[in-house]
């Protein structure tokens, strides 16, 4: 029997705010700084890898993958911890899109972290088990921080 491997972690929320408002939150470095609590060292565009430094002062690294004004953007890292992106193969990143929708109301936003199955298990589940909560606690971070 073939076991079946968690490849994601999805994320829904409806904002109530404009798309343009929604867009600098998830997609400028201001935004992402505002409610990923981090400071972004580094040049925002697409394949660059910029350095994410935590009020602790550990760091880790992203790769910016996509930047589409007002609807969609995306980076890879490895999950799970502080990694740089040079530290683990390049196959073990997972890609982390989010992606707006405008609605009546205001605007949808879908999160969704891919790319688990190509992990090494010792390292999926742990990856998997702190990002599935780490992004349950993002998604309100980022609630407060575009309806505020």
């Amino acid at each position: 029997m073939k076991q079946t491997v968690q490849d994601e972690i999805v994320r829904q929320l409806s904002l109530n705010a404009t798309l343009e408002k929604a867009w600098k939150a998830v997609g400028t470095v201001e935004g992402f700084e505002g409610w990923f609590l981090c400071k972004v060292i580094g040049d925002w565009t697409p394949g660059n890898i910029v350095t994410l430094q935590w009020p602790s002062g550990s760091t880790n690294e992203i790769r910016i993958v996509t930047i589409q004004p007002t609807t969609e953007f995306a980076y890879q890292w490895h999950p799970g911890g502080i990694a740089k992106i040079a530290e683990f193969p390049e196959a073990e990143l997972t890609t982390v899109t989010m992606t707006l929708t405008p609605t009546e109301k205001g605007v949808d936003l879908l999160l969704r972290e891919s790319g688990f199955s190509n992990i090494p298990e010792e390292r999926r589940l742990k990856s998997i088990g702190m990002n599935t909560q780490g992004w349950d606690e993002e998604i309100e971070n980022i609630r407060k921080y575009i309806e505020a």
